[in-house]
């Protein structure tokens, strides 16, 4: 009887140490690694998330500031382009083609709206780095 007692409990403390084993080699390693890859990755995409608000607020800044710069030209006033008298000016208007590398250029209201606009996103980003992760 006591004998057996004794194999029992040697079996029972060599077979809990190799399952407890194997859950460590099988289980809680891997999910270790994993978590650890995770929290590499979040950094990463936190850093980008914070590289793209600062430069989306850095492009809206610089549109705002032409915006503030630039000064609509000077309106024409009558008889400047064509004398009053109905003279000629010995100017002809010439048609011009426009290339098609020729950037587009944004009017004033354009500059101010697409600048809010990239202050919205980079608004945005900030909400969505700031949430808890689940």
């Amino acid at each position: 009887m006591r004998s057996s007692f004794t194999i029992f409990l040697i079996g029972l403390v060599l077979g809990s140490t190799l399952g407890i084993g194997g859950l460590w080699t099988q289980v809680v390693q891997p999910a270790y690694q994993e978590i650890k890859d995770l929290n590499e990755e979040h950094a990463v995409m936190e850093s980008a998330l914070n590289e793209a608000g600062e430069t989306l607020r850095e492009v809206a800044g610089t549109l705002r500031d032409e915006v503030t710069t630039t000064s609509a030209p000077e309106p024409i006033l009558p008889g400047e382009i064509i004398p009053k008298g109905g003279g000629t000016s010995g100017v002809t208007p010439q048609p011009t083609e426009l290339k098609s590398g020729t950037p587009r250029s944004f009017r004033t209201a354009d500059r101010k709206q697409l600048a809010d606009k990239l202050d919205a996103l980079a608004t945005k980003l900030d909400t969505a780095r700031a949430q808890p992760t689940r």
